[in-house]
């Protein structure tokens, strides 16, 4: 599942300008908020305020320059998170600009001095853009006065490339804290907009803007007579239709992200129409087919130009290969007698017993049996998908979740499929039929991927055309004229380029991962 992680700074006492008041308990409703709203872990709230105690690791976490500077430049040193997942930072306090740069100021900072301990709100966008996320989200209510109307003193101005930042006023503006409510006004009206249910929500960058920009002048005109505009830089523009809150987004948000992500194929930006995929699949909880097919195109267009290499898994002491190469599932060394042995192994016969339902996980496959019990092919082959990714607890399946598969779960899938379809369908009947096609376990081959797919019905030679789930479906008339070994399908079809230790390597790959999974296991 994505991952949703948070950076929150909260100053009232600074030594050098004048205290704030509600600052600090702006930010721990912003910690709340995203810890229980948004679920997200304590290993992965960063919290600094004015008497935040210690951190895990023993350090102090009071927002002074030192403090903050270091947690900066180390903790964003190298990525810890990936596509699809969004890291937000809050940061509620004083700002400042200083020759064309705008920049935080922690609890020692000094306006008389800068820009010496002050942090540029460019330094900490770059140093967020480290993370690996795809959604990087700044919401900072800086400029922060308690009336006075210190004009020219405003953030805002400077541009922050390929993140989406949200001021709590325009240039030249302050950020009002209001007694009344006892909060600033951005923030009051931040925490409703996050949390609006229904058709009025604010799940998109766009409405979540616009409900800012209506109702914070709103809020200020009401209490201090004076018009505070909110501001926003959204870099690249295409993130305007992004999802901020997939849980409440409805199919218009949808369709906009799914005809961005088109556009972005047009135009020959594949990385970009990956990622948006990636963003409907989340918004869509994954049972949209429209994203399978698209990433079915994506994966079609990529190896039309660029052909893929043969990949062998490297033996302990062999040299590397001098070609660029897909790295496939590396096979523990403890398993590579048994492999070899288990190899020409038969596929187990089906029994008549009815399958017992195992999972190291929870996961529950009473729907699975029902669906395959009926032959309703379809249906079973994408929530065998599904069930997969919630066994992996993961949006993409990738080597190193096959990898990790619980045998138990795989077992029951794979017994499940071969069961009730008389041993026409499953894993293991797909491991058979890959292995009489020259597969070995170990070594990947993209002609013997082929010729697998070939013989499945994934594959037609005659036109170089792969088949997507959806034309495979209506070609069998669901599965009922379908080859052996050509299901689970949807698996394989859904995801076409995945990640793995940091490296793009592709749905064949993968696939030869399950085989190995599944002379593993035993199965």
């Amino acid at each position: 599942m994505a991952r949703n992680c948070a950076v929150i700074v909260g100053i009232n006492d600074y030594d050098e300008i004048s205290p704030l008041k509600y600052a600090k308990s702006d930010a721990e409703r912003m910690r709340d908020f995203f810890m229980q709203d948004l679920g997200v872990s304590h290993d992965d709230l960063y919290f600094f305020t004015d008497d935040s105690p210690r951190n895990a690791q023993g350090r102090k976490t009071q927002p002074t320059y030192g403090t903050l500077k270091s947690f900066l430049g180390d903790r964003f040193a190298d990525p810890f998170l990936s596509a699809g997942d969004t890291l937000w930072f809050y940061f509620s306090g004083h700002g400042m600009p200083c020759e064309g740069r705008d920049y935080l100021l922690p609890s020692d900072g000094n306006p008389r001095s800068m820009p010496d301990l002050a942090i540029p709100i460019g330094y900490v966008t770059e140093r967020l853009r480290r993370s690996g996320a795809d959604n990087v989200v700044m919401l900072i209510d800086a400029c922060r006065s308690d009336g006075t109307k210190n004009a020219g003193m405003g953030i805002g101005d400077e541009k922050q490339q390929g993140v989406i930042t949200f001021f709590s006023c325009s240039p030249s503006q302050v950020s009002y804290e209001i007694d009344e409510i006892g909060q600033g006004a951005f923030t009051n009206v931040l925490l409703e907009a996050l949390r609006i249910q229904g058709e009025g929500n604010c799940a998109t960058v766009e409405r979540f803007y616009q409900f800012l920009g209506t109702q914070v002048p709103k809020l200020t005109q009401r209490h201090k007579n004076y018009v505070q505009t909110p501001y926003a830089i959204i870099e690249p523009a295409t993130k305007l239709h992004y999802i901020l809150l997939p849980k409440f987004a409805n199919l218009t948000d949808i369709t906009a992200l799914k005809n961005d992500a088109l556009k972005a194929e047009i135009s020959g930006n594949i990385e970009l129409a990956e990622q948006i995929w990636k963003m409907v699949n989340a918004a869509s909880s994954g049972t949209d087919s429209d994203v399978f097919d698209a990433f079915m195109r994506l994966a079609n267009r990529q190896s039309t130009d660029n052909p893929q290499p043969t990949v062998t898994i490297k033996a302990e002491g062999s040299k590397s290969p001098s070609a660029p190469t897909v790295s496939p599932p590396v096979v523990p060394k403890e398993f590579k007698r048994e492999i070899i042995s288990r190899e020409t192994q038969p596929v187990q016969e089906v029994k008549n017993n009815p399958v017992e339902l195992v999972s190291a996980k929870g996961i529950d496959y009473q729907e699975l049996e029902k669906l395959l019990k009926s032959q309703e092919w379809s249906k079973a082959d994408k929530l065998t998908a599904k069930l997969m990714l919630q066994v992996a607890e993961d949006e993409w399946l990738s080597t190193k979740h096959i990898d990790a598969f619980p045998c138990e779960d795989l077992r029951t899938i794979d017994q499940l499929w071969v069961h009730y379809s008389d041993g026409r369908f499953g894993f293991s009947i797909q491991k058979k039929i890959w292995l009489e096609c020259g597969g070995t376990i170990g070594k990947y081959d993209y002609k013997v991927w082929k010729k697998f797919a070939a013989k499945v019905g994934w594959y037609h030679p005659q036109n170089n055309d792969w088949r997507t789930h959806y034309g495979f479906m209506n070609d069998t008339n669901n599965a009922k004229n379908a080859l052996t070994a050509s299901l689970p399908f949807y698996v394989c079809d859904s995801w076409r380029r995945w990640r793995w230790d940091g490296r793009r390597s592709s749905w064949e790959v993968v696939f030869s991962a399950i085989a190995l999974k599944i002379l593993l296991c035993n199965t």
